[in-house]
């Protein structure tokens, strides 16, 4: 059993290794709530559990400086038969001051089975990328001096999305990493050496147990680990309890001197609602802004009408 384990780390680390250092991508854009939507930066996790589903968010970064980012995700989800494999649907869309960009992304994760306990799930996801950013809309100047680089609209449609990911899990514990964007992207104007987006590339490592606590409350630590090539090392250490209640609370610390505070309540219908909040604590930028706030709306269905559904710790 551990030398599966091992081998699968293995394999997983070679394959996603592979991935960063031949392709130039950027940062993709994720959720405060991830940790109880894991599939948001991994799409291995798609149809893991024995439910469909979908999630609507928003969220409002910066609360106080004018055009910061706002970021909305649509996600549809669900296993296929005997979970073996699950696909997912995202709509997303990242407003940036005046520049836009929608993803259309789908999700495909198969699942091979270790051992008694163990199992490991490979992703794919794949889509298209547009960005429009009307350069005439920018003000430069008081006096409205023109700007040749600021004389016409930049504009690309169809731009490619491509990324992997794999998880290793039983019951209890989990060990993952993604690369949810490994593909290139420029703009196709008549400029030199002008990229449509930073030339990023990142990595998503993961790992979480599932404590049993009296009463039936679970805790769940967890661990992420964002790697981008050119960037320090990025750590989110969380930690989520589960309640019998069908309510749950989570705490994120940040290494960028964040931290992070969320909440989740299932209704018996199954609609879920979840909120974020997120501040700086050291750094400067906590003087002119009021938060990240993030706001999400679930709603989970026994696709295959199952007698027994396991919970979703993850």
């Amino acid at each position: 059993m551990i030398k599966h384990f091992i081998h699968s780390i293995v394999l997983i680390y070679s394959l996603l290794g592979w991935g960063l250092g031949s392709a130039k991508g950027q940062e993709f854009p994720w959720s405060l709530q991830y940790i109880t939507n894991m599939h948001t930066i991994n799409p291995a996790y798609v149809g893991m559990w024995d439910r469909a589903g979908f999630m609507l968010s928003t969220r409002v970064n910066w609360v106080g400086i004018k055009g910061a980012p706002l970021t909305q995700n649509f996600t549809y989800f669900t296993p296929i038969k005997d979970q073996k494999s699950g696909v997912g649907i995202n709509i997303q869309r990242l407003n940036t001051g005046r520049e836009k960009r929608l993803f259309l992304t789908g999700d495909y994760a198969y699942q091979i089975r270790l051992d008694m306990h163990y199992y490991l799930r490979f992703g794919l996801r794949a889509g298209i990328l547009n960005v429009d950013n009307n350069l005439l809309d920018y003000q430069l100047y008081p006096d409205d001096i023109p700007d040749p680089e600021f004389s016409s609209d930049i504009r690309l449609y169809y731009m490619t999305v491509f990324g992997v990911g794999a998880v290793v899990y039983n019951e209890d514990y989990y060990v993952s990493l993604s690369v949810p964007q490994m593909v290139n992207n420029t703009f196709k104007v008549n400029r030199s050496n002008y990229s449509s987006l930073p030339e990023l590339k990142t990595a998503y490592l993961s790992s979480g147990y599932i404590f049993k606590l009296p009463k039936s409350i679970r805790l769940r630590p967890n661990l992420l680990v964002v790697g981008t090539k050119g960037k320090p090392l990025y750590f989110d250490a969380a930690a989520v309890m589960y309640f019998p209640s069908d309510f749950q609370v989570g705490l994120n610390l940040r290494s960028n001197g964040v931290m992070c505070f969320s909440g989740q309540y299932t209704f018996k219908n199954n609609l879920r609602l979840g909120y974020a909040a997120e501040f700086f604590i050291f750094t400067d930028i906590r003087k002119y802004q009021f938060g990240t706030y993030e706001f999400m709306v679930g709603y989970d269905f026994n696709l295959y009408r199952k007698k027994y559904v396991k919970p979703n710790y993850f």
